[in-house]
Formats: structure tokens, C-alpha cells, sequence
């Protein structure tokens, strides 16, 4: 990586949990994990995270006002650096075909792979796992000093 430092891509159910006060343990260990990542400045995000992250906090759970959720999702649009589009698509076949996740989770992985992410940090997919270079972690699974830019 040209900072030396490992690049993180954070699936939404990180996002969401961040922000998710019924359930304070997993709030307050995503929040933390989010707050080193974007100080560290590894943090990456895709379209489709921060859309999935405004949707379910807003629309389906209405954790939070509109307007609320729509500063959250702004706070973070400076990482919103992994493509979208259609070679996302092409990979995301490729990874659907090789590894078995969900079409969605296969979209998110290939956005991270194709913007260089080593890390995917998600509580819903097989901890350890790799995709080429990328490892999945499970935070929740992880020591709390766990640092992802190291």
C-alpha cells in the first residue's frame, strides 16, 4: 500500500451496528473499530455499504431520523473510494462462482478487492476466510486491541 498501512473495507452490518443502541456491546465495539479505521485513514467503503447502511437504519428499522442517518452516511462519503460498477459485476460473478456468498456479498467483495482493500471486516461472513489477498475477519471474534492497520 503507498501509506504502508492495511486497507479495511467495513461491511454495512459494521456500519450499522456502530450506530444500533439496542445492542451496546456490538455498538460500542463497531463504533470504536470505526472511529480507529477513519483516524487511521484505511478505512474503504462502496456505494452500495453506505446505501445499504442508510436503508436499513433509516427506512426498515428507523433507528434514527432521515436527516441524522443522511450526516452519518455524509461523515464517511470521503472513504466511499471502491468502484461500483460494471467490472464490480464481472468480479462479483467470479467470486459468486468460487467461494458461494450471497450475490450482495459478493458485489461488496469484489468493490473491496478491486479497490486493493487486505482486510474485510464483517460479522456475517466466514471469519478467516481469503479471497486472493483479502482476509474476512470477524471483529467480533477478534482481541479488543485488534488493530487493522497494522
Amino acid at each position: 500500500m503507498p501509506n504502508g498501512k492495511t486497507n479495511c473495507f467495513v461491511d454495512t452490518n459494521l456500519l450499522v451496528y456502530a450506530v444500533d443502541r439496542s445492542v451496546p456491546a456490538k455498538q460500542g465495539r463497531a463504533a470504536d473499530l470505526l472511529k480507529r479505521i477513519v483516524s487511521d485513514h484505511t478505512l474503504v467503503l462502496s456505494p452500495q455499504s453506505l446505501n445499504e447502511c442508510y436503508h436499513v437504519v433509516a427506512v426498515r428499522r428507523r433507528m434514527a431520523t432521515t436527516a441524522e442517518v443522511q450526516r452519518f452516511i455524509w461523515s464517511l462519503s470521503d472513504f466511499c473510494t471502491a468502484p461500483y460498477d460494471f467490472t464490480t459485476t464481472q468480479l462479483a460473478w467470479v467470486i459468486g462462482d468460487r467461494h458461494g456468498f450471497s450475490w450482495w456479498d459478493c458485489t461488496l467483495l469484489a468493490s473491496a478487492l478491486l479497490a486493493g482493500c487486505d482486510l474485510f471486516l464483517s460479522e456475517d461472513m466466514q471469519h478467516e476466510h481469503r479471497i486472493e489477498k483479502m482476509m474476512i475477519l470477524n471483529p467480533f471474534k477478534l482481541a479488543p486491541n485488534f488493530e487493522p492497520s497494522k
